[in-house]
C-alpha cells in the first residue's frame, strides 16, 4: 500500500493534497471555527487597506464583527448591524453578498468549478483555485491550510492583476460553544428588507 501511494505521489501529488481542501470545508460544516483576522484590500494603485475583526462560523452559518459593524448569517437572513447609525438591517443576501464577507464561503463554491493545484509548502498546503468560468470575477483563489488540522491560515482572492483581497486568520481555533447567528440590538432601528 505504501508503494502504491509513494508512486501516486509521484505521478500526482495533486491527488492526494486536493483531499485536504474537500476535508477542510467538511470540518468547517460540522466543528465551529472561531478567529481574529486582518483583510487587506488593494486596489489598483491606491494605498492597501487593512482591517481587523474576528469571526466565528460553521458551514454557511457566521458571526463578522469589522470596525463599528457586525454582520451574522443563519443560513436564511443576512444581519448586519451598523454601530454608527444604531441601525439593524435583515435581507436575505444574494451569494455575492455572503462571499464579499466570508471568502471561505467562495472557496467552498468554486473548489468543484476550477483549475486545482496543490503544493506542499513544510507546514501548509497551499491551494489554488483558478475558476473555470471566467464571470465569477475571480482570477484566482490562494488557501494556505495548516497540514496537522487544516485549519485555514489565509486566502488570497485575486480579482484583477492589480486588485486583491488577502485575509490572514490570526490564531483560528476550533471552539465547542456556537454563538447565535443572528443580531439583536435593543433599540436598534430595524430595516427589514427580506
Amino acid at each position: 500500500m505504501k508503494r502504491l501511494l509513494y508512486i501516486l505521489f509521484l505521478l500526482c501529488p495533486t491527488l492526494l493534497f486536493a483531499d485536504a481542501l474537500t476535508d477542510c470545508f467538511a470540518q468547517l460544516e460540522k466543528r465551529t471555527l472561531r478567529t481574529d483576522f486582518a483583510v487587506t484590500a488593494q486596489a489598483d494603485a491606491t494605498q492597501p487597506m487593512t482591517y481587523s475583526g474576528s469571526i466565528t462560523m460553521q458551514g454557511d452559518k457566521f458571526v463578522v464583527s469589522i470596525m463599528d459593524m457586525e454582520v451574522a448569517y443563519d443560513g436564511k437572513t443576512l444581519y448586519t448591524y451598523d454601530e454608527s447609525n444604531n441601525e439593524l438591517t435583515l435581507s436575505q443576501p444574494t451569494f455575492d453578498e455572503l462571499t464579499e464577507v466570508n471568502p471561505l464561503l467562495f472557496a467552498r463554491a468554486i473548489m468543484y468549478n476550477s483549475e486545482r493545484t496543490v503544493s506542499d509548502q513544510g507546514d501548509t498546503y497551499k491551494i489554488t483555485l483558478v475558476p473555470y468560468e471566467k464571470s465569477a470575477g475571480v482570477q484566482s483563489f490562494v488557501l494556505m491550510l495548516r497540514k496537522s488540522d487544516l485549519m485555514p491560515l489565509s486566502a488570497i482572492m485575486k480579482e484583477t492583476v492589480s486588485k486583491q483581497t488577502t485575509l490572514k486568520l490570526l490564531n483560528p481555533q476550533f471552539v465547542t460553544e456556537a454563538p447565535s447567528y443572528s443580531i439583536r440590538k435593543e433599540g436598534a432601528y430595524i430595516n427589514d428588507l427580506r
